[in-house]
């Protein structure tokens, strides 16, 4: 079988991820990468030669229609990439979130299921081990009626004020627990509140906690802060966009609760402390750690299954569009909530 032509859209903090997973898959010929920064284009063709570089990832799927596209640019500009590749019938992986409106959700999800192509949204926590061992626990009712989920996700002050403030984050890390919800319990969200604070003075609020009230009266409690200051120990190297920003730290749990039992999972575990300097820091060993030049961990096992089913091989299973386009849903009642102090109902 011929290998899979693939093209990347977006070369920046997670996008070079992405362009090393696809480049080390066996069965993938990465031919194109869009990116409209200068020195990350320069990069991406310094490190991938045989990849033709685009400024605007429109004019590569005209010129090039690889067979598949990975995109992770920036959250805004997901929805009009997809809508794009789409219409050229690519196979799409899509970091999340898929848009920043749902009505916009909604369109680009019945058009895929119109195209027909393969079409996966990246929540990488759905193919971390711990999180299946997790949701496994639950699907087995060892933990009997599902009570209570709680969660939170915190990251460094440096990251919002270098990039985290380009977008809510409901979409930026939020997303990821909304997502787990759904996943994990699979129950739907009946109604939301919300309540966020802007003690940096952004547009968008930096501290986000959300009450999710779900089917059989389960509920979920979710918070994020983006103000962990300097100094904090990192446990993600390579992640800020700004010179100083690269290191920094995501403090998150996820606690599960039911009738029978209960599990907490401590999301980033200091299994590895590297000490240097006047700093330490907890590598990375689960999500995208970095082997011997290689990406691994959760991303790897996410793309490569995609490039597996493009292949016709079978699939962990673990992606929904309907759950991608529910996530939506929720992530839009949650930031009404917020802003109008009112619970919203789905």
């Amino acid at each position: 079988m011929d290998k899979v032509k693939f093209a990347l859209a977006g070369f920046g903090r997670f996008g070079r991820h992405h362009a090393n997973v696809l480049a080390s898959h066996p069965a993938v010929e990465l031919v194109a990468i869009a990116e409209p920064n200068k020195v990350q284009a320069d990069e991406a063709q310094l490190i991938y030669p045989r990849a033709k570089i685009y400024e605007c990832p429109f004019q590569l799927i005209e010129e090039v229609h690889p067979e598949a596209l990975s995109i992770a640019s920036p959250e805004d500009t997901h929805a009009s990439i997809v809508r794009a590749a789409l219409d050229a019938r690519l196979n799409i992986f899509c970091e999340k979130p898929l848009a920043t409106q749902v009505e916009e959700a909604r369109e680009l999800v019945s058009l895929a299921r119109q195209v027909g192509v393969h079409f996966r949204m990246g929540y990488i926590l759905r193919y971390e081990p711990r999180h299946r061992v997790l949701r496994n626990q639950v699907h087995t009712g060892k933990l009997g009626e599902l009570a209570v989920i709680r969660a939170k996700r915190d990251a460094s002050r440096s990251w919002f004020e270098s990039y985290g403030h380009r977008v809510h984050p409901v979409y930026e890390t939020l997303v990821h627990d909304i997502d787990l919800t759904l996943w994990i319990s699979r129950l739907r969200c009946r109604a939301v509140t919300a309540w966020q604070r802007k003690h940096l003075g952004y547009e968008v609020p930096d501290t986000f906690v959300m009450v999710m009230e779900m089917q059989e009266n389960a509920i979920c409690t979710l918070e994020t802060a983006w103000l962990s200051p300097p100094g904090t120990p990192a446990n993600i190297v390579g992640w800020g966009e700004d010179e100083g920003t690269s290191e920094g730290v995501v403090d998150a749990w996820l606690e599960v609760v039911g009738t029978l039992g209960s599990a907490f999972l401590k999301t980033y575990e200091p299994s590895l402390t590297v000490n240097y300097g006047n700093s330490s820091y907890v590598p990375d060993l689960a999500f995208w750690p970095q082997v011997d030049g290689h990406t691994m961990g959760a991303l790897r096992e996410e793309l490569w299954d995609f490039v597996g089913t493009i292949r016709g091989e079978p699939s962990a299973g673990v992606d929904s569009l309907e759950d991608a386009l529910h996530v939506q849903e929720i992530c839009e009642a949650a930031i009404e909530a917020a802003e109008s102090g009112s619970r919203v109902r789905i």
